[in-house]
């Protein structure tokens, strides 16, 4: 009952904090954020904001840090409903490991715009990186829902974590099609580096962290 609590209280503190950083972003970007909100169904806010010269972008900042905790929140539950055979020491060094994949994930972002830098395409692939910022800050407020629903509804939290996993790739692939669309003359000058690019900066790191959680929990 002691973790139980604990957990529970856990999380309620932490998605209390997301929802603090969702309404001061809606506080301080109010016409950014309605914007922001359109990015599921169409590319205005893309459009609008992708070539914006800042070197801090608080609104996707604050938004990012709660794609962090709600992804880490919503990992964390997944794993205990569908793992019967989980002890608080596997959730404690489960949660230390989505830790360590923000921090790789933080890392990616950077080495991508390294890349992108000596690929000689940068501006394109700013625009390839902002697209997935919005895509994966969407993805934040969604998972804030399924969240919500988690720890407060009687619902099956299995038909959430489903229901939810179909959502959040139907927006995101959604979103990649769009763009492909959008700039598709652009990809196909630089098929080549734009390939290169998926195959060693967006395939390769999920492959390499698959293998490490599996040779670790399995």
């Amino acid at each position: 009952m002691l973790r139980e609590y604990f957990t529970q209280d856990l999380y309620i503190s932490l998605l209390i904090g997301c929802l603090f950083l969702v309404v001061t972003v809606r506080q301080l970007f109010a016409t950014r954020f309605i914007d922001f909100l359109t990015v599921i169904w169409n590319d205005r806010y893309i459009k609008l904001y992708a070539k914006e010269r800042k070197k801090l972008d608080i609104f996707n900042g604050l938004l990012f840090l709660n794609f962090a905790i709600t992804t880490g929140i919503f990992i964390f539950h997944t794993y205990l409903t569908l793992d019967d055979s989980s002890t608080f020491e596997d959730n404690y060094l489960y949660l230390v490991f989505f830790c360590i994949t923000a921090i790789i994930l933080i890392l990616k972002t950077i080495v991508e715009r390294v890349i992108a830098y000596f690929f000689e395409f940068s501006e394109f692939i700013k625009v390839y990186l902002f697209q997935k910022s919005a895509q994966k800050n969407i993805s934040g407020l969604l998972l804030l829902l399924s969240n919500i629903l988690l720890l407060f509804s009687s619902l099956d939290k299995k038909l959430i974590i489903y229901s939810s996993l179909i959502v959040l790739s139907l927006v995101n692939i959604s979103g990649f099609i769009r763009f492909l669309r959008l700039y598709q003359k652009a990809i196909f000058s630089n098929f080549f580096y734009f390939l290169l690019y998926l195959c060693a900066l967006e395939i390769t790191p999920y492959v390499i962290l698959y293998k490490v959680l599996k040779d670790y929990f399995g």
